[in-house]
């Protein structure tokens, strides 16, 4: 089996199964009863938030625990737009961002909220002077996303930081960071926002569990109302083995940053035989998680592809998990002006820390053939 779907979710670092095993066993009681057992929970869930908040350069306090990505963006979104709308209603993003954002701010759109659209380049990449021009006295948040989901691509997150601040200081701004942890440096002491979301699944951790960093200035609604778990913020027994394992999967997965360089190598090589094979890049090389890769073959589905590919063992898929079934094509390919059957024919080949060249050597062999069956 060759794995090379990284983007859609990751596979379990050995040492976080142990961690997630371990404590599933011999710490599974409630952090929030008062005797000993919970206690002792309770301890490792505030020495995983301990963990998780010095990786990253920010406070314990300012760390949240959710039960991942998409309830962090709908309480990023949701929680920061309610506690201003006093202020105003107007809120900014792109349209290729992942659809836990695009359907909530739909959703608020629907509730009288004001959804406006930055501009991007062909790849993705916000225009930042269109970005500048469109902050109001009443937008309430800007929310975008770190690195594209589908094509990798990174936007200039600390120039926007800057724009936005400086138009508006009130604007609170929400980074989807999901898929930057594992790929580049991305801590949130370099990278300045008010609120970020993340997911463990993405970076080898389980799935089911991540994090919300909230900075303290930054007032808003809770999104699950329960008991007083989180500060009062977020309602719920927490999951103290995943959270202590998800720690561990982001304390490995920088560690395990200087091996990107070699994945970005073997992404550019695949690339550049892809080519050979007719593909058409739509990731930008020189601007992207280094371990994404995207592309159409004229005339051929991507879907068809990906099933071919997933008869032989080797597993890719056709653009985000979240959004791939019982769809046609690539939505952010639409979004940014390719045709219906770029957008039908487009893969996304994502690697990881633990992919090797072999891996990559044998998904080229397969693929050729699987595209000269194909064009026959």
């Amino acid at each position: 089996m060759i794995y090379l779907d990284n983007n859609a979710t990751t596979i379990m670092y050995e040492e976080v199964f142990n961690v997630l095993k371990k404590y599933s066993i011999d710490v599974y009681a409630n952090p929030n009863s008062i005797h000993e057992f919970g206690v002792k929970a309770e301890i490792a869930l505030e020495e995983a938030r301990f963990k998780i908040a010095k990786l990253m350069g920010v406070m314990p306090y300012e760390i949240y625990f959710t039960s991942g990505a998409t309830e962090s963006i709908n309480w990023a979104i949701k929680g920061s737009v309610l506690s201003k709308q006093n202020i105003g209603k107007h809120i900014i993003s792109s349209k290729v961002e992942h659809s836990s954002t695009i359907n909530t701010l739909s959703y608020l759109e629907k509730q009288g909220f004001e959804i406006e659209y930055v501009k991007t380049d062909n790849y993705g990449k916000i225009d930042l002077e269109d970005l500048k021009n469109k902050i109001r006295q009443d937008t309430v948040l800007v929310t975008l996303m770190v690195a594209n989901n589908e094509l990798g691509t990174l936007n200039p997150i600390k120039k926007v930081y800057k724009i936005i601040k400086e138009k508006n200081e009130k604007t609170l701004f929400h980074l989807d960071a999901v898929q930057a942890i594992g790929k580049i440096d991305f801590r949130l002491k370099d990278f300045k926002c008010d609120m970020a979301s993340f997911s463990a699944h993405k970076f080898h951790g389980p799935k089911g569990i991540g994090f919300l960093y909230k900075k303290d200035t930054a007032l808003i609604h809770p999104l699950i109302t329960g008991g007083s778990q989180e500060r009062s913020q977020r309602g719920g027994t927490q999951n103290v083995a995943s959270i202590v394992a998800m720690a561990k999967a982001l304390e490995i997965s920088f560690e395990d940053l200087p091996k990107m360089e070699n994945i970005k190598n073997m992404r550019d090589n695949l690339a550049e035989q892809m080519e050979k094979l007719g593909a058409k890049i739509v990731t930008p090389l020189d601007n992207s998680t280094p371990n994404t890769l995207s592309a159409f073959f004229e005339g051929l589905r991507g879907d068809v592809i990906v099933n071919a590919l997933s008869d032989e063992e080797i597993y890719i898929s056709t653009s985000a998990a979240c959004s791939s079934k019982g769809t046609s094509g690539s939505r952010v390919l639409k979004e940014l002006g390719y045709s219906s059957k770029a957008s039908e024919g487009m893969v996304r080949i994502s690697l990881s820390a633990l992919t090797t060249a072999d891996e990559v050597q044998r998904f080229i062999n397969i693929l050729k053939k699987v595209l000269e069956f194909l064009r026959f």
